[in-house]
């Protein structure tokens, strides 16, 4: 038994002697996979009809409601219907098949099940019968999804799948029949995962008219011109998305006649139904290159009843190919799967088109372009963007520190959770409200029961004797129990990226205006305390009684490590009242006299902060002089006659009378005196003032708004808007103008193309000529805040705030959205680069692709919607430049993004619709709370790059960092600062620094071993010919002692993965994006291979490398 138990442990099971134990070993007799499919026949058309299901993952019903059949008047569909029906059918004939995609509802499906049903399905995938495709735990988008999230997606639902049923249960072929659009870098991960072919249901129905006239609806894809032939897949596009041909739907959620051969009968009709589906097969075989077609026999949620789909196939399948041979039609009809069809086309070897480029946008028709949904439900995005960065820290934490394997249950839990969010339902904001609800309800409550490996994780490596509880905040709308309540907190800053240094800006909300902050040696760091933006006060959704952010940088930060630093409230005295004052006539002496009793950091005088005692308030320590009278003042005591004499002495009564009498003026000009006390105050700048007061100074003097760091100086003109950048560091500069605005979405009632509305999925704005934005109001903009931490807010209206702010070398620019009904609000960049209509956009936040203003790559296109055809999917970055400057704007969520001029970009941020856009969901897209439109808040980054390799190198580093930022992790602190400068308050669990360019991208348990994923994020002209790693000598609290590589999705050993070959009409280019509107590319060459050096591995350009680890824990 336990031999058997280890079996069902491994990562690609091999075949072995069944016994009466084994339910996953072939019988004699038995085969599954391509040795199960019927032989296609040669000089006939072998049509293969393929029984399926499309069971979405929550849409217009939440996840539960689908699988137990709840809620039917909504949509009728039962999930546990269809698994139950269909097992039963399939038990009857051996002849029938039939696939299954969603390991998510399988698996709470099996897990149900009694010990007898399991055994005739384990018979049924062992035979071919039941076939797995996709087999990933949705089916993900491919517009909005990140690369690493569907990576880890694939790998938990194959790893179900594996470990149940072996390599009878291993799709051969993905299956991504509803997204809505299709992404290079997806193609370049199944390759890499091993699936020998891909199929889609929807293209652009440009694009779909040009494939069938030219029979180019099967190609092989290459998904990276980094990656080459290794990224190669087999693409077939299917004739009719995935629904059955008209009138050959026999469900119980179809009205069409079924196929009635009872002679007898008056309803006979097998001859005219088998008459018609023949002469649609023959039809759609013309646009296909083999003797092969796949003809879809299912829809959505169908086979409820399987039984009525598969009597009228049986009937279907008898008819046709009794008709077939007496009238010598050479057609065969037969049960079959696209696994087998794939097999089918490869045995019949055709010569396919090639395709270097992507498949966005998607269209339906004219007006119909669906690229709202790559912005549509933001905080949606976001909080799926924060899940997945806490799915890695506690999945690297779980294996770093050696934690309890009953922690296995709760990490799988928000696997599951990240693995649903994916759906290309979910992640996308397609679905109804009430299921966008469940779908926060259900990662809520993962990330909140996760929470204890942090807390295990943390308390073990800070400090054994005593505990900290860490609790979860919402930061992104100011609220955090723990910071609020406590007295002195911890705050645990973890970095999850391999990279060293990291920064992070920390904002706590706090109450009050009194705090310290220390760093990990108990040293007082500079800090800043800002009121609140009153539009958090305004959000319903929000329950806090913060009032004031506390403001900090956490900086240099180890790589996948954490820094640990402890804040205190103190107590803020009330200021002296008392009638004295006193006078200064030099700025300088003013200082002196305040540095001679005590010592001010002024850059943090704003924030209160004393070098050496941060308790106490610089204004209360300004020395006085008593009894000062204006009147009387000695005006001659305070020059220096001595430093003024050039030794000639016929003018000094001359000159000092002059000296005098300036004097006079000047401090008689400098006093301020007040009605009562006459005090006196100094003459300083406002800047000064403005250093001296407790709360930040509007600013309205100066028409520009300089910020400042080390790095760059940024100057704001407030009549216009223009910004200047200036690079301190290599003197680049750039002149831009952000514009925040907003399109009107188009009302119709959808009933024809030119009556669309803007919805859910579909983005048309009521305009289709220039992209003029509505803007909330014109500059000047008066009430504006600068603050210490280098930052600018500004309040156009009540619908949006936003900051500029400077971080080491970057611009962020955040935002808080309230927009009314009917807007689709954008942040624009206007710049006067010469980008000749290119900009470039992020494949799943990996590869980057170019994009030609109203250009397709491979059609000519004609675009009705010139504004929303424009339009394409950035998940973490989006690109212009010129031949010098390469101007980057990064994302922290997906997001719709364009440059509709040139030299400009621009990003959707927040949509809020009046009307439905007619494709399913039936309600309009308008997210509300407290009945307000719901709040969105988010930050973008720009980077200006001199193209420089160097420059290029750091940028993509920066990039990387963002999508993946420090997690903050807060506190109570139940003990004093003294107590806390003896913990473990940095750690790194790296033992050297990595190369440039490497990148871990997983680190997780993997039963008794781990699973590491290492990447080379460089592309080929940047990173070298490979990077090295030692495996041996990257972590410090674990040893790996052995490695055996996989595929990606670790389901496979690698060196058992055998990749197709195929004929193509041509070969493919070195660049897809320097061949774009150019000529004369060259054509690809095959990369060199490296041999790994036993523990030390090698790392390509743009490489993931995924490998099953021994490992040994040390102390």
């Amino acid at each position: 038994m336990q031999r058997w138990l280890l079996l069902l442990g491994v990562v690609g099971l091999v075949t072995t002697v069944p016994t009466s134990f084994d339910q996953i070993t072939p019988r004699d007799g038995e085969s599954c996979g391509y040795d199960s499919c019927t032989d296609a026949e040669p000089g006939v058309l072998n049509v293969h009809l393929v029984s399926h299901t499309h069971d979405d993952v929550g849409w217009l019903k939440t996840l539960d409601q689908y699988y137990y059949g709840s809620r039917n008047t909504i949509q009728k569909a039962c999930v546990e219907c269809i698994l139950n029906s269909v097992v039963k059918e399939l038990w009857l004939d051996p002849k029938r098949k039939f696939i299954y995609v969603e390991t998510a509802f399988f698996w709470k499906w099996w897990v149900a099940q009694p010990a007898s049903v399991k055994s005739q399905v384990h018979t049924l995938v062992r035979q071919g019968r039941l076939q797995f495709v996709g087999g990933a735990w949705s089916m993900n988008d491919e517009a909005a999804s990140h690369y690493q999230s569907t990576v880890d997606q694939f790998t938990w639902g194959l790893q179900k799948l594996n470990d149940t049923f072996g390599d009878c249960g291993r799709p051969r072929v993905g299956w991504q029949i509803d997204p809505f659009g299709h992404s290079r870098e997806f193609a370049a991960n199944l390759a890499s995962m091993g699936y020998d072919g891909l199929f889609l249901g929807r293209i652009d129905y440009q694009d779909k008219a040009r494939r069938l006239r030219e029979r180019t609806m099967e190609m092989l894809w290459r998904g990276s011109d980094d990656l080459g032939k290794a990224s190669d897949i087999f693409t077939g596009v299917l004739y009719n998305t995935y629904s059955p041909p008209a009138g050959f739907c026999f469900d119980v959620l179809c009205n069409d006649e079924p196929i009635i051969d009872d002679v007898s009968s008056p309803m006979y009709n097998a001859d005219a139904k088998v008459t018609t589906f023949l002469e649609f097969v023959l039809a759609q075989s013309t646009y296909y290159r083999s003797n092969n077609v796949l003809v879809t026999m299912g829809g959505d949620f169908t086979f409820m009843d399987a039984s009525l789909w598969f009597d009228n196939l049986d009937k279907l399948i008898k008819h046709a190919n009794l008709k077939a041979a007496k009238e010598n039609l050479k057609v065969k009809l037969f049960y079959s799967t696209p696994t087998c069809y794939l097999k089918a086309v490869k045995d019949a070897n055709p010569t396919l088109p090639i395709k270097q480029d992507d498949f966005f946008p998607y269209a339906s028709d004219s007006t119909a372009y669906w690229t709202g949904y790559y912005t549509s439900r933001p905080t949606t995005k976001r909080m799926e963007r924060e899940t997945n960065n806490f799915l890695q820290t506690f999945k690297m934490l779980q294996s770093l520190t050696n934690l309890p394997e009953s922690n296995m249950f709760i990490l799988n839990e928000l696997k599951s959770a990240m693995g649903m969010m994916q759906h290309h339902d979910a992640i996308t904001g397609t679905e109804k409200q009430h299921v966008t609800h469940d779908y926060e309800r259900i990662v809520t409550r993962a990330v909140d029961d996760a929470y204890i490996i942090g807390n295990q994780a943390f308390n073990k490596l800070l400090m054994p004797e005593a505990s900290l509880v860490y609790e979860r905040c919402e930061f992104n709308q100011s609220q955090c129990s723990v910071t609020e309540r406590s007295q002195a907190f911890v705050v645990t800053v973890f970095n999850n990226q391999v990279m060293p240094k990291a920064s992070a800006k920390i904002d706590l909300p706090v109450t009050g205006d009194g705090y310290s902050v220390y760093d990990e040696t108990g040293t007082n760091i500079p800090c800043e305390i800002q009121k609140l933006s009153s539009e958090y006060f305004s959000m319903p959704t929000r329950q806090s009684n913060a009032t004031h952010n506390l403001c900090f940088f956490a900086k240099n930060l180890p790589g996948l490590g954490y820094k640990n630093f402890y804040v205190k409230k103190v107590t803020k005295e009330k200021r002296d009242t008392k009638k004295t004052f006193e006078y200064h006539s030099n700025i300088n002496d003013y200082w002196k006299d305040i540095r001679d009793k005590i010592e001010v950091d002024i850059n943090n005088a704003e924030a209160k902060t004393i070098a050496g005692n941060s308790d106490t308030n610089v204004f209360e320590k300004v020395p006085v002089r008593d009894n000062l009278n204006v009147e009387v003042h000695d005006y001659d005591k305070d020059i220096n006659w001595d430093v003024l004499k050039d030794g000639d002495e016929k003018n000094e009564e001359e000159v000092q009378g002059i000296l005098k009498e300036a004097n006079k003026k000047l401090v008689e000009e400098m006093a301020r005196v007040s009605k009562d006390s006459k005090t006196v105050f100094p003459r300083m700048s406002d800047d000064e003032m403005r250093m001296l007061s407790d709360d930040p100074l509007v600013v309205e003097g100066p028409q520009d708004i300089v910020l400042e760091n080390d790095y760059i100086i940024l100057s704001i003109n407030k009549d216009s808007g223009w910004t200047n950048y200036s690079s301190k560091t290599d003197g680049t500069t750039l002149s831009y103008l952000p514009v925040p605005g907003y399109y009107i979405g188009c009302e119709g009632n959808n009933r024809a193309p030119a009556n669309r509305s803007s919805g859910a999925y579909i983005f048309r704005p009521n305009m289709t000529s220039t992209p003029v934005l509505h803007t909330f109001r014109d500059f000047p903009v008066t009430n504006v805040v600068q603050s210490e931490l280098q930052e600018v807010h500004i309040h156009y209206d009540d619908s949006v705030c936003l900051t500029v702010g400077l971080k080491d070398d970057t611009v962020y620019f955040s935002t808080i959205l309230n927009i009314d009904l009917g807007r689709e609000y954008v942040l624009r960049f206007q710049t006067d680069l010469k980008t000749d209509g290119a900009f470039y956009t992020d494949s799943n936040g990996r590869q980057m692709l170019k994009r030609i203003r109203n250009s397709r790559p491979q059609w000519n296109v004609t675009l009705a919607e010139p504004i929303s055809g424009n339009y394409y999917p950035v998940v973490n970055e989006i690109y212009i430049e010129d031949e010098d400057l390469r101007v980057v704007v990064n994302v922290d969520r997906a997001r719709g993004g364009a440059s509709l001029e040139d030299g400009w970009l621009e990003i959707m941020q927040h949509r809020r619709l009046k009307h439905d856009d007619a494709f399913g969901v039936g309600e309009a897209l308008n997210e509300t709370a407290g009945g307000k439109g719901l709040y969105s808040i988010d930050t973008v980054m720009l980077q200006v790059v001199s193209k420089t390799k160097e420059n290029l190198i750091n940028t993509a580093e920066k990039s990387l960092k963002f999508f993946s930022e420090p997690q903050l992790f807060v506190a109570e602190a139940p003990f004093s600062l003294n107590k806390f400068k003896t913990m473990t308050n940095v750690y790194s669990f790296l033992k050297t620094d990595l190369p440039k360019g490497v990148h871990l991208l997983t680190l997780e348990p993997w039963k008794n071993k781990i699973l590491i994923r290492f990447e080379n994020y460089l592309d080929k002209e940047l990173s070298p010919d490979y990077v090295s790693v030692d495996l041996t000598k990257v972590f410090n609290t674990i040893g790996i002692r052995s490695i055996k590589e996989t595929t990606l999705a670790a389901n496979i050993w690698f060196e058992d993965y055998k990749q197709w070959e195929w004929n193509t009409d041509e070969e493919f280019s070195e660049s897809f994006n320097k061949e774009y509107g150019n000529e004369d590319v060259s054509r690809a060459k095959e990369r060199k291979k490296y041999d790994d050096d036993r523990l030390i591995i090698k790392l390509r350009a743009k490489e993931i490398r995924t490998f099953v680890a021994e490992y040994g824990v040390k102390n």
